[in-house]
């Protein structure tokens, strides 16, 4: 039980050095339709697509797009919760690559069915097992938009989120034309699956002229904890080059799990499923037989539905393909990988989502759009016992003075409470514990120049180039609740272009001329970072700020399309300038964006891109979230920890009441 991945050549419009159209010769008995690109590789040819992007101003940028490219053999039958096999190679034949694959089965989401902003998520192709495929996208261009004319593109794999559970990699927000997991299986299952989908990467994308020796991995909230996993671990260190971690990262409560809690959960599903008490190849024959549908009515018995956020099965520290041994050589990183960059960030409002799930339902949106999940005080502090998972423990004597120096860390004093001041205050506690301090936490432990190697205490650590961001923008129509903010997940529609995509427009919501800018920004420095480990780096090869730490110069005047002119200050475009869709992120043309420089992530200033649309959208913050983070990082843990020691050594106190005063 594995998934699909989307891989993007030549980050599709944004000038990385493209491939130069050519005319396609036709294979032997018109095996693929005619003019339709094909690639041979040892393992067979492909026959794909090719489709025309067409941008403002009506400036066209042509794709190849391959679709269901398999990388291992289906995992059915005896090959059902067991690491992934490659198939066997056909150089001989050909296959058709013109079609979405099936996405894994996985627990249909149904509450918000009525909700453009949660139907942009669901799977949109039939549910199988055989799942295991590949979406690849190349980019084509014409030679003189090309910067870097005699190389290999370099490659973007996309590792989707969804819990570990659900997700496809063919939704029409992960359209990789614009930029060009399922993992819940005992022992790590999903993360060999990605690996082995990586190694296909890596052996065979020169044949789509794709360069193996610039991977890049992406992934947003669970497929950000994989994309963390597997810079960590050294079975995929020799795969790819370059990370972006969205939203998330194996420090989280969530993101991974220990082995003897893996197993206790795994043990639950086998009890549900009939398979209960049987061991080895009796075991494995039992879970052979079971149909799919079992699998995913088991699962769902597994969330806790009293939980804020219930994740079954994360990742597990299993001592081979996550080889930790001991907690402080988990939290040092000890085997991260010893090259390359990387760059991670968060959105502003990460909780919002998932408070909506647990504290508002379908049924209470539909009646009021902008329906809060806590109004009072009370309804604040019993919320935040399922935020905080301490929802079924018997002991409030132990669990009051936790809840009360929560709620004093995030006090407020500089507002008088209104409506939404504790949904707010809930919400950055969600926020910080579930997505935002585990990103962080992980810049910070790479960053740390003084972090001791656990085997090897005398030797200096190795830091890796590091860029982290705050995206802070919220769609102008986006369909989620005012209160709800930037919410997790929606910053991937501008990392994948979509704000340019009419089939999104037309099937979910729109985009501002603003956001389509911003959309263009952020694919300029995802595609630089791929391209060269450095956001800065333009695909012209300059640098967005000179050695004095100034902006890039921008041409004081631009004419638009329609003959005005405008003045650029600096980085910042007038609210009343149409958007400059030239140039920029698609080709090797002048660039004319608002762009600035990328500050490295660093253990002094801890400096970070907060990325935002219209006038100052761009701008420098420093040390994101310092207090908060120590306080989950530290003080929270520790305090969790006397408590549960307390409960052993004073079970005659259980139900007692702790008076608290903060």
């Amino acid at each position: 039980m594995g998934h699909s991945l989307s891989v993007t050549l030549g980050l599709v419009l944004v000038a990385t050095g493209l491939a130069t159209p050519t005319p396609l010769p036709q294979l032997k008995h018109d095996d693929c339709p005619p003019n339709s690109p094909y690639t041979r590789t040892p393992v067979g040819t492909f026959c794909g697509q090719r489709e025309t992007v067409i941008w403002p101003g009506s400036r066209q940028t042509q794709v190849d797009i391959y679709y269901g490219i398999r990388y291992a053999q289906p995992p059915v039958g005896f090959l059902r919760f067991r690491k992934p096999l490659s198939p066997d190679p056909e150089p001989d034949k050909v296959f058709s690559a013109v079609q979405k694959p099936d996405a894994c089965y996985q627990v249909i989401d149904t509450m918000f069915q009525a909700s453009p902003g949660a139907q942009m998520w669901q799977p949109n192709t039939p549910l199988s097992e055989d799942c295991l495929y590949l979406n690849i996208w190349v980019p084509i261009l014409p030679e003189e938009q090309r910067c870097e004319k005699d190389k290999k593109l370099p490659v973007m794999v996309w590792i989707f989120g969804g819990s570990f559970s659900t997700g496809s990699s063919v939704l029409n927000v992960y359209d990789g034309r614009f930029l060009s997991t399922r993992q819940n299986a005992p022992g790590n299952m999903g993360l060999w699956d990605q690996r082995l989908a990586i190694k296909w990467v890596k052996d065979h994308i020169e044949h789509f002229n794709g360069d193996p020796d610039r991977i890049t991995l992406f992934g947003e909230s669970a497929g950000s904890v994989s994309v963390s996993a597997h810079v960590i671990s050294p079975w995929s260190h020799s795969f790819f080059r370059n990370a972006i971690l969205q939203s998330g990262s194996v420090f989280g409560y969530w993101g991974v799990e220990t082995a003897q809690k893996q197993l206790n959960q795994s043990l639950r599903l086998l009890d549900l499923i009939g398979c209960g008490g049987r061991s080895g190849e009796d075991l494995h024959a039992c879970l052979q037989l079971k149909p799919s549908s079992a699998f995913i009515d088991a699962q769902n018995s597994l969330y806790d539905p009293y939980a804020y956020l219930s994740i079954p099965f994360p990742p597990v520290l299993d001592g081979h393909f996550l080889p930790y041994n001991s907690s402080q050589s988990f939290r040092e990183l000890e085997f991260l990988k010893p090259s390359g960059s990387l760059m991670m960030g968060m959105n502003t409002n990460e909780g919002s989502y998932f408070l909506l799930y647990a504290f508002v339902g379908n049924e209470t949106l539909m009646k009021d759009r902008n329906a809060l999940p806590v109004r009072t005080h009370t309804e604040y502090l019993k919320a935040l016992y399922r935020v905080l998972d301490m929802h079924g423990v018997d002991r409030p004597d132990l669990l009051e003075p936790l809840i009360a120096l929560t709620d004093f860390e995030y006090q407020d004093y500089t507002h008088l409470p209104g409506p939404t001041t504790w949904t707010n205050k809930l919400e950055k506690i969600s926020s910080d514990r579930s997505f935002k301090c585990p990103t962080i936490d992980f810049a910070r432990v790479i960053v740390n120049e003084q972090r001791a190697v656990h085997k090897h205490p005398n030797k200096r650590s190795v830091t890796r180039p590091t860029y982290f961001y705050e995206f802070t923008h919220r769609t102008k129509s986006l369909p989620w609740p005012t209160w709800a903010g930037v919410m997790h997940g929606y910053e991937i529609e501008y990392v994948f272009g979509i704000p340019f995509s009419p089939l999104f427009n037309e099937a979910f919501y729109g985009f501002t001329d603003e956001e389509r800018e911003l959309s263009d920004v952020m694919m300029t420095y995802w595609a630089n970072f791929a391209r060269t480990g450095d956001p800065n780096i333009l695909a012209t090869g300059d640098h967005v700020a000179g050695a004095s730490g100034s902006e890039l110069a921008v041409p004081d005047k631009v004419t638009a399309p329609s003959g005005r002119s405008w003045v650029l200050n600096g980085f910042e475009r007038p609210k009343d300038a149409p958007l400059l869709a030239v140039g920029g992120s698609q080709s090797c043309l002048p660039h004319r964006l608002p762009l600035r420089n990328w500050q490295e992530f660093d253990n002094r200033t801890e400096a970070f891109l907060i990325l935002a649309a219209g006038r100052d959208g761009l701008r420098t913050g420093i040390h994101p979230r310092s207090r908060q983070c120590l306080f989950w990082r530290h003080w929270f843990p520790t305090l969790m920890q006397q408590a549960e020691r307390l409960a052993k050594i004073c079970p005659s106190f259980a139900g007692s009441r702790l008076q608290t005063t903060v």
